[in-house]
């Protein structure tokens, strides 16, 4: 209960008032205790000097003896003194005789011997009051008074003056004060519980409002009673709420910006703490290195990448923090990924964290390579028929030239040679409008019976010649293809011409024609020639690739043909694959749209 800052006031208002009581009692009682002993002091040597000089006259010259008349004029001032005070007097003789007393008559007659009185008759001067304690509580104010007539010493007088009046009087008085006191700590007891509320009552409103912000609630708001600190205090608070709940918005519309960012950026991002535990991700650095959604998160960075192709300090290097770092590392199922590995610090340069990039890499790697290989199957394919046409051209330099015979066999060699690198820079070129999107299409809708009717008259002669059986199954009338009519003979006359190159005499090819359900038109180029082994069926549609090269390059193939005629099918909309096994034949077989549009 004491903890609170209400009962502390209260419990400082309290010991501030009692402090101040204690002090003001103190003084104030030791004031009064001197003031009342003080007047009764006064009273009584005053009462005493006039009782001294008074009764100087009722004594005989001699001083030992008085009339009767002052004997009882004597007894009459004792008995009025001691009515008067509560006290007993004593009038004694210059020998100290009790001569007239307010006490036992008993005691007239005998000599007091007490110090005062002693002191009064030996010395004649005025003594001052004595306070007497004769035990069992009993305290006495005690004076003795020289009775002087002529500078001579006749008698005295001995006054006691019980205290007990006095001290009561004394007792009440602080009786009063402390009830006083009491009264007053009371009322600032409770006027301080009223004071310390309502400066506590806020306080424990904002802290409580407080609270409920830490929870996340910022609609909290303080109630302004006043335009005092308390009150500034409360606007305050409501100010630091409506920056608060900005602030946090905006940060989490940040954050919300920046999870969006790392939930669809294509490269992945890993960060790491300090102590190199991972504490984000994003689903492409997941993906890229096969891992469920939050596998990752709190393992050690270094133990989820690759890091095994580099060398021991390479890989120290990079982990070490000295600088940024730029790696290729192995990610799972042969894929190639570009790692950019940074780190981030704090004001101080303090190393605080990790940042590692990720990019997959594989397809450009994939292409880069595809390039490479292919101005190196370029400049191969151009370089034979070059090679070729330098040869003979040097024979028929040479003399050939003047033999008949020989030099026009040269010279048809030479124009297949260079027929050769015609259709090869025409593909090429024809590969590169399909790659660039700048080709011509001219599409329209035509009957399939007169493309199949076209092919077969330009093939048949050539299958007849190679002793090979070319069919085709007759489409119906009405069946028709969205196609331009020119790419569609190009792809079906590449298609063919491979049919043609590798089955032997003999054998049968056989082109097939149907339309299915969901308006697409199937064709089927079907051979019994040599086949294709299984691992090339991959990478048959590679540029340049070639099954049997030897016979490909004798037969003036370029190895474009198929490349050309998948780009072709797929820029109609349409799909193409292979099927084939060795030694058996192998089916081509591409879809095209039946009806308008792609």
């Amino acid at each position: 209960m004491f903890k609170k800052v209400q009962w502390k006031l209260v419990m400082t208002y309290l010991l501030l008032i009692l402090f101040a009581m204690q002090l003001i009692g103190f003084y104030f009682m030791r004031e009064i205790n001197t003031y009342f002993i003080g007047q009764l002091s006064s009273n009584l040597t005053t009462q005493a000097r006039l009782l001294a000089d008074y009764l100087k006259h009722s004594f005989s010259d001699q001083g030992n003896s008085a009339s009767p008349e002052a004997n009882l004029d004597m007894d009459n001032f004792a008995y009025t003194f001691a009515q008067l005070t509560g006290g007993q007097i004593y009038i004694l003789n210059k020998n100290g005789v009790i001569v007239s007393t307010s006490a036992s008559k008993t005691l007239i007659g005998q000599k007091r011997i007490q110090t005062q009185v002693t002191h009064a008759l030996s010395s004649g001067v005025n003594d001052t009051p004595q306070l007497v304690d004769m035990g069992e509580g009993r305290r006495f104010m005690v004076l003795a008074v020289p009775i002087q007539d002529s500078d001579q010493v006749v008698g005295a007088v001995d006054l006691e003056v019980p205290m007990k009046g006095i001290y009561q009087t004394i007792y009440r008085i602080y009786w009063i004060f402390f009830s006083g006191t009491f009264l007053a700590l009371g009322l600032t007891a409770f006027l301080g519980f009223v004071i310390a509320r309502t400066i506590t009552v806020p306080v424990v409103e904002i802290t409580k409002k407080a609270k409920e912000m830490a929870k996340g609630d910022f609609s909290q708001k303080v109630l302004i009673h006043s335009d005092d600190e308390i009150g500034q205090l409360g606007e305050a608070f409501n100010y630091l709420t409506d920056r608060l709940k900005a602030a946090l918005e905006e940060i989490e519309g940040e954050k919300d910006k920046i999870t969006a960012i790392l939930l669809h950026m294509s490269d992945g991002v890993i960060a790491a703490n300090q102590s190199g535990e991972i504490m984000i991700t994003n689903p492409a650095a997941e993906s890229m290195l096969g891992k469920k959604k939050g596998e990752l998160i709190g393992k050690p960075l270094i133990d989820c990448i690759d890091l095994s192709d580099l060398a021991t300090s390479a890989a120290g290097s990079i982990m070490s923090g000295d600088s940024p770092s730029n790696v290729i590392l192995k990610g799972p199922n042969g894929r190639t990924l570009h790692a950019y590995l940074t780190f981030f610090r704090d004001k101080g340069s303090i190393h605080t964290g990790q940042i590692l990039v990720l990019r997959d890499v594989t397809e450009f790697e994939t292409q880069e390579q595809m390039r490479r290989e292919f101005v190196a199957n370029v400049s191969h394919e151009i370089r034979t028929p070059l090679t070729t046409i330098s040869s003979y051209l040097e024979a028929l330099m040479d003399g050939v030239l003047y033999d008949p015979s020989i030099s026009l066999k040269f010279i048809q060699v030479i124009e297949n040679e260079t027929k050769r690198m015609v259709r090869l820079v025409n593909d090429l070129l024809q590969l590169s409008r399909l790659d660039a999107g700048i080709i011509t299409w001219n599409f329209q809708t035509i009957h399939l019976r007169d493309v199949l009717q076209s092919v077969y008259e330009r093939f048949h002669l050539e299958c007849i010649r190679q002793q090979i059986q070319l069919d085709f199954s007759e489409p119906d009338d009405d069946l028709i293809v969205y196609t331009d009519r020119d790419k569609l003979d190009q792809v079906l006359d590449n298609i063919l011409s491979n049919s043609l190159k590798y089955t032997h005499a003999g054998g049968k090819i056989r082109l097939e024609v149907e339309g299915t359900e969901d308006q697409r038109i199937v064709f089927r180029v079907a051979d019994t020639g040599i086949g294709i082994p299984k691992e090339d069926l991959p990478k048959i549609f590679d540029r340049f690739y070639r099954v049997d090269k030897a016979r490909s390059r004798k037969m003036g193939g370029t190895g474009l043909g198929l490349s050309i005629s998948r780009q072709m099918v797929e820029a109609h909309g349409g799909t193409i694959h292979i099927d084939s096994e060795l030694g058996k034949g192998t089916v081509v077989t591409f879809t095209l749209p039946q009806k308008g549009g792609r």
